[in-house]
């Protein structure tokens, strides 16, 4: 499967769930409604598949890749807690680190690679991510920072290397879009059971009081 392609069926799809309302409960959580989570995903969706880029001397920079995501990390930022904001910031950069490290040990010695990348690392990060905090917001936010951050540290670490500096690459949009979606579908899932779980606890309850 050619680089970029996961990204888009991902987006694609996040999109058709959103609209059918399966995120819902998600969004209320984080105070945001339906039609600005589809109108950002349209525009993620739109520059993946023009494949816009921005050119800043010998660095290209793509625009759904990097500065799309930081601009959503804006966004989520605005609904962080005020108290916790620079510590979110700060977990955020030294998951970046974490993760330019990590593809830097796997780009060093392959042997190390048991799976595919685009299942290591974003594994790794939604498991961070889910271990800092339980508000989908910070979640979200550490992810559309730290990976993004994560690959510009990557692309400017062997820049001298490959004679090229391309920020938000296909590969990149990947590695950012298989963690969020990932990070979707555990949500989703913990959402239904906690659904499940809550109308068994409730069935013995009214049983026993109508005795």
């Amino acid at each position: 499967m050619n680089e970029g392609t996961i990204a888009i069926l991902i987006q694609w799809s996040l999109l058709c769930l959103v609209w059918m309302g399966s995120f819902d409960s998600q969004l209320r959580e984080m105070g945001m409604e339906r039609r600005r989570v589809l109108a950002v995903l349209c525009a993620f969706l739109i520059c993946s598949f023009v494949s816009w880029t921005l050119f800043f001397a010998p660095i290209q920079v793509s625009l759904s890749g990097t500065l799309l995501p930081f601009f959503a990390s804006a966004i989520f930022y605005a609904r962080l807690p005020k108290a916790g904001r620079r510590l979110y910031v700060l977990g955020a950069t030294g998951v970046a680190v974490m993760v330019f490290w990590l593809r830097w040990l796997f780009f060093s010695d392959p042997i190390l690679l048991i799976w595919d990348e685009r299942v290591i690392v974003p594994g790794i990060s939604v498991a961070i991510a889910l271990a800092t905090s339980r508000l989908m917001a910070v979640r979200l936010f550490l992810l559309m920072l730290a990976l993004p951050l994560a690959d510009a540290l990557y692309a400017l670490y062997f820049w001298r290397a490959s004679g090229a500096c391309s920020l938000g690459t296909d590969y990149a949009q990947d590695l950012l879009w298989s963690g969020i979606s990932l990070l979707g579908l555990i949500s989703m899932l913990w959402t239904a059971i906690r659904r499940l779980f809550g109308r068994r606890e409730a069935e013995p309850s009214h049983s026993d009081t109508g005795r």
